[in-house]
Order: structure tokens, then C-alpha cells, then sequence
């Protein structure tokens, strides 16, 4: 039964408390398990009492916890996204639109930051966010992008199911690895380049993880098949803050490096990254006629250093992403960019997670074909 007051009304809730479930209890008359039933979808309540539970929710302000009635009723609608950089405006993109999936399945969920700054400017798994994944006990799990030491997570891919998305990565537990076709879109920048007569053609990247390692691959196998000759790994350390130690750190064969028609010049996904490769550039004399970047956010950092130092692009230096990400379309930077297919990724991991719950459908790895946009930077 209810509590009231002298009056006969239903006892307030304390100033400044949130109202609970009891007091949602008191207000409508009904007890605190009827309300529960209420808000966990039972169906064996009349449609009065639903109301009147309702009614009396809305006037107190009350709003369940929906991951407490997750864990304490057991039930399995609860996905968890787990998201490597919240810096890069691609996996924004990726994680929209499989959220909306996932909702369109009735499914609800959470987004949870994957990574850390060290303190030195190193990205590392956040294991205090890992700790809240396992504490959750999601339905099921999408990573979305690089994940820092991802083998950590091997005893939540061991027992639910896992979408790797935008990503390489993966221990033998996944469930399906929905990523763009590296090899097919570095191939669409080199074809392009090399159809407008560019001969000198730098890689930017390379470094910080599996996927950068995986389109600079992809380049040189890209150069190679066109006869772009001399494609030369840089032996300068990308992750060195030091520039003038940058500079000293000459190739073993400087001869083959000035002759090189496409090299990699190493850096790891970010701006600061890039901007330092292409200070390297300008410093030994080796700007190319053309760079292609592992992401977008290098992309920018080139034009950036490029620009600071009065290259002009495209004038002087074209310039190509990966990603084609929001940054890309904006007229001041108006970036030529591979177009991965961001928001089929992510909706396809969704419907692979949503097979995978349903009845353990594994699809291994799937390549989402990508596409060229062509912008003012090539």
C-alpha cells in the first residue's frame, strides 16, 4: 500500500533526491514489484494499473535505470560499443549508424571509449572502461576501430558475441571483421594519381596499428603495379618529438631514397604525425609530387605543414585521405578522400551482431568496397 502523509496524500519525494522506485509505488497506490513489472514489459498488468504506474512516473519526474534492469532481470538487449578514438570523426559515422540498426531491432545501447592518453601522448586501452564492459554483461559487442592491446578483451569476445568494425584486429572468437577494402582504395588514389602523369608519390603512415600498416602495404603494391619505381620504407622513428633528431636519422642508402619515384614516410594516425613526416620532407628536400595519407586526419596535418611552409596544394603537392570523412567535405580543406562506406560498416556489423545473438551466425571477414572522391586538394 501506499505511504501518505497527514493529509491523506502520497508522501512527497525529499528536495533535491531523485525519485526511486518506491516512490513511484506510493504515488500510483500499487506496490514496488508491480511497478517493476510495469517498467520491464510484464504482461499480466491490467491497463489501469499500467497507467496509473505511468501517469505517476511522469509527475515525479522518475526515469528507470535501464542497465540495472538489464542486469538484475537478466535480459539480453543491451549492446555495448566499444570505440577506439572518439578524436576521429569516422568512427562517429560508423557508430551511428549502427546504433541506429541496433535500434531498429529493439536493441539498446551503450558507448564506451576504448583508449587513454599515457600521459606521454600515447594512446593505451582504458582498462578502467574495459572493467565497465565486463561489469554490464552486454548481449553482445561491437569494437569500432583500432582497440590498444585488443587481446585484453579476450575473455569478453570468449563469451559474447563480437563485431570487429573498421578495424584488423581480432582474437579467433570474433564473430565478423566488417572493414573497408584497403587494397581496392589505395589502389583508386595511385590510379588516379598516376592518371593525372604524377611520378614522385609519397605514402604518410604506416605506423600506430594494423590498419595504417595495412595501406601502406597496400600502396606499394599499388606503385608497383603501375612501374612507379623505388618504393623505400623511412627509417625515421615516427613517434620522435625531436625534429632536429628527425633530420639526422638518414636512410641507409640516401642515393636510393633521393631516386625513389614512392616511398612510405613513417607516421602514425595523427596530425602531429603527419606534420612532422612532411617537415622531414621539406627538410631533405624530398617533398614529392604527390602524398597520400593512411586517414584523413593525416591528410590534414600534410596540408597543413605543407601550406606553412608555401607549398601550395594541389599547385605544388597533391594531396589524398582515407576515409572520407566529414572533414573532407569542408571547402576550406575540400580533401580528396577514400570513401570506405562508413555507414554500411557500421549497419553491417549490427546485422552481423544481431545474426551472431540470434543464433550464433559467424561471417568471418567482409570487405565493404570503397570509392574515390575527388576534391580540389587532387
Amino acid at each position: 500500500m501506499a505511504e501518505y502523509d497527514e493529509s491523506g496524500a502520497a508522501a512527497p519525494v525529499a528536495p533535491g533526491r531523485p525519485p526511486t522506485i518506491r516512490d513511484v509505488a506510493r504515488e500510483a497506490g500499487v506496490s514496488k514489484s508491480l511497478v517493476s513489472l510495469v517498467f520491464n514489459g510484464g504482461e499480466n498488468v491490467s491497463e489501469e494499473r499500467r497507467l496509473r504506474v505511468l501517469h505517476a512516473a511522469d509527475r515525479l519526474g522518475y526515469r528507470p535505470n535501464l542497465v540495472a534492469q538489464s542486469l538484475s532481470s537478466g535480459r539480453r538487449d543491451l549492446v555495448a560499443i566499444f570505440v577506439s578514438n572518439l578524436h576521429n570523426p569516422l568512427f562517429a559515422e560508423i557508430v551511428g549508424a549502427a546504433k541506429a540498426r541496433l535500434a531498429e531491432a529493439g536493441q539498446r545501447t551503450i558507448i564506451v571509449s576504448a583508449q587513454v592518453d599515457d600521459g606521454s601522448g600515447s594512446p593505451v586501452l582504458d582498462r578502467d572502461n574495459l572493467a565497465v564492459l565486463r561489469d554490464l554483461r552486454p548481449s553482445g559487442l561491437i569494437t569500432v576501430g583500432t582497440i590498444p592491446e585488443f587481446a585484453e578483451l579476450a575473455d569478453l569476445t570468449a563469451v559474447i558475441p563480437t563485431v570487429v568494425a573498421s578495424a584488423i584486429d581480432a582474437t579467433g572468437d570474433v564473430t565478423a571483421t566488417i572493414r573497408s577494402d584497403d587494397e581496392a582504395g589505395i589502389d583508386l588514389v595511385v590510379a588516379h594519381l598516376a592518371a593525372q602523369g604524377v611520378r614522385r608519390i609519397a605514402f604518410v603512415g604506416g605506423e600506430g596499428g594494423t590498419v595504417s600498416a595495412s595501406r601502406a602495404a597496400a600502396f606499394r603494391s599499388a606503385v608497383a603495379r603501375r612501374g612507379i619505381a623505388g618504393a623505400v620504407q623511412s627509417a625515421v622513428a615516427p613517434c620522435s618529438t625531436d625534429d632536429s633528431a628527425e633530420s639526422a636519422m638518414a636512410i641507409a642508402d640516401a642515393d636510393e631514397r633521393a631516386a625513389a619515384r614512392a616511398w612510405v614516410e613513417a607516421a602514425d594516425f595523427t596530425e602531429e604525425a603527419a606534420s612532422r613526416a612532411v617537415r622531414r620532407l621539406i627538410a631533405e628536400d624530398r617533398v614529392p609530387d604527390a602524398i597520400v595519407t593512411g586517414n584523413d586526419l593525416t591528410a590534414i596535418g600534410v596540408i597543413t605543414a605543407l601550406e606553412e611552409a608555401g607549398i601550395r596544394v594541389p599547385e605544388d603537392c597533391r594531396v589524398a585521405g582515407y576515409d572520407d570523412t566529414s572533414l573532407s567535405a569542408i571547402p576550406r580543406i575540400s580533401l580528396t578522400s577514400v570513401d570506405p562506406g562508413n555507414r554500411r560498416i557500421g549497419r553491417e556489423a549490427a546485422a552481423a551482431l544481431l545474426a551472431a545473438i540470434a543464433d550464433g551466425t559467424r561471417l568471418g571477414e567482409v570487405l565493404i568496397p570503397p570509392s574515390l572522391v575527388v576534391r580540389d586538394s587532387a
